[in-house]
């Protein structure tokens, strides 16, 4: 998907069964607890604070199979990343990941070929199935039932699996009405679906989206950014707070994409692409972006930069630049214009100085915030207990929710917090 706005900017996205752990790269942080008690500061309510969270966070761990990314699959990529976070000093290395049974093959973003990553599709899933969960996929909800005054069902549009061509209509009526549609499913289908005005203001505004750009490095020796763990290493910087880099893993044909290699450049630039590191530079990011629905029930996302995000991209880029440098890069360069390949980060910071919003391959991953969690219904769409302020018998629980930006990968975020909501409807 593309957001309009301050430049076009994609959006990556997935659908399936298994949600976006189909299609990520498992990466597994835990929400620092500075974000959660920040949260429990807006909520004025503690039940999504470090303290509860913690025990909720190790049984998904256990049961998605986090664990740290083995040196025998992480590839020259990722190792690289980790020795030059090792020789700065710096909190990092390899990250910890749901792929007990990776293989290394580079290509959790396409959905893993070998069953080697663990995605909800292979553990919670069957596990819901077992509990008598059913499951419909192939159908495009687009109506939510209401009854005097309270949700109580969806209707969608049934499509075959292969063809995609309309079957017909299904209707679910239920006593609770849960979305789980993700930052930009989510606010969409609530407009989509002519419930915006009742739900309030906040529905679809304060998105936010983990901007970033990609910073390379060209080695003496073999590295195939394409092989390893898919973005098995990462790190932070003291002096950035809010910005994440972690591996880049691409193909060459979307690394000549990126770098706009075309004709003779993408001659010159094949012989040395099995020796490109790279990394992308992640910043949690204080722009916001909103979410709507078209007139066919698509997705309408815009997106705002504020001008701190790019000052803190381009410090990001700098210091990944040192990271790729101290772990074994002979020159580093970035799909940025009107820049060139440089021997030292300062050499980078100089050319990238100057350089406007425009100038930058941007790139984001992370949808969130756009169905907000707090008090005020002006400004948040649910209450701490997860239902919708105008319209009772509506939950959400997904990566939407979430009352600022995350700073990390959220999957493990959105689990966790989902598992914590539904335990807590149980109860009532």
């Amino acid at each position: 998907m593309v957001a309009r706005g301050s430049q076009l900017m994609p959006i990556a996205a997935g659908r399936g069964i298994g949600g976006g752990s189909l299609v990520n790269s498992a990466i597994c942080f835990r929400t620092p607890d500075r974000v959660l008690d920040g949260w429990t500061d807006v909520l004025r309510d503690d039940r999504y604070g470090s303290g509860r969270l913690a025990p909720i966070f190790d049984e998904i761990e256990r049961i998605i199979e986090v664990g740290p990314t083995s040196d025998e699959i992480a590839g020259e990529n990722n190792r690289l990343i980790a020795r030059g976070v090792a020789a700065l000093g710096l909190e990092g290395g390899l990250v910890r990941r749901n792929a007990p049974r990776c293989a290394g093959c580079g290509l959790c973003n396409y959905g893993c070929p070998v069953g080697g990553k663990a995605s909800v599709d292979t553990n919670l899933v069957p596990r819901a199935r077992a509990a008598g969960a059913v499951f419909q996929g192939d159908v495009k909800v687009d109506t939510i039932l209401v009854e005097n005054g309270r949700a109580v069902g969806v209707v969608g549009e049934a499509r075959h699996t292969d063809t995609r061509q309309a079957v017909g209509r299904l209707t679910v009526h239920a006593d609770r009405v849960i979305l789980s549609c993700g930052g930009i499913g989510t606010p969409r289908l609530i407009d989509h679906a002519g419930l915006a005005g009742r739900l309030g203001p906040a529905v679809g505004r304060g998105l936010h989206v983990h901007p970033g750009n990609i910073v390379f490095g060209r080695c003496d020796h073999e590295v195939k950014m394409w092989s390893g763990a898919t973005q098995g290493a990462w790190f932070e910087h003291p002096d950035l707070p809010g910005v994440l880099p972690h591996t880049a893993s691409l193909p060459p044909a979307v690394m000549l994409l990126i770098l706009k290699g075309i004709g003779p450049e993408a001659k010159r630039m094949m012989p040395e692409m099995a020796q490109y590191c790279g990394c992308v530079v992640m910043v949690s990011d204080k722009g916001e972006g909103r979410v709507g629905a078209t007139s066919q029930g698509t997705a309408d996302i815009s997106y705002d930069f504020h001008p701190d995000d790019l000052v803190r991209v381009k410090a990001g880029m700098v210091e990944t630049a040192r990271v790729l440098l101290a772990g074994g890069a002979r020159e580093v360069f970035a799909p940025v214009y009107g820049t060139g390949r440089y021997r030292t980060p300062e050499e980078l910071g100089e050319a990238l100085k100057d350089r406007v919003l425009s100038d930058f391959t941007l790139y984001a991953s992370h949808p969130m915030a756009s169905c907000r969690m707090g008090l005020d219904p002006q400004t948040s769409v649910i209450g701490p207990d997860a239902q919708a302020h105008g319209l009772p018998g509506l939950y959400v629980a997904d990566a939407s929710i979430f009352p600022t930006s995350l700073g990390v990968n959220p999957q493990l975020t959105t689990m966790t917090l989902s598992t914590a909501i539904g335990r807590d409807l149980l109860r009532t």
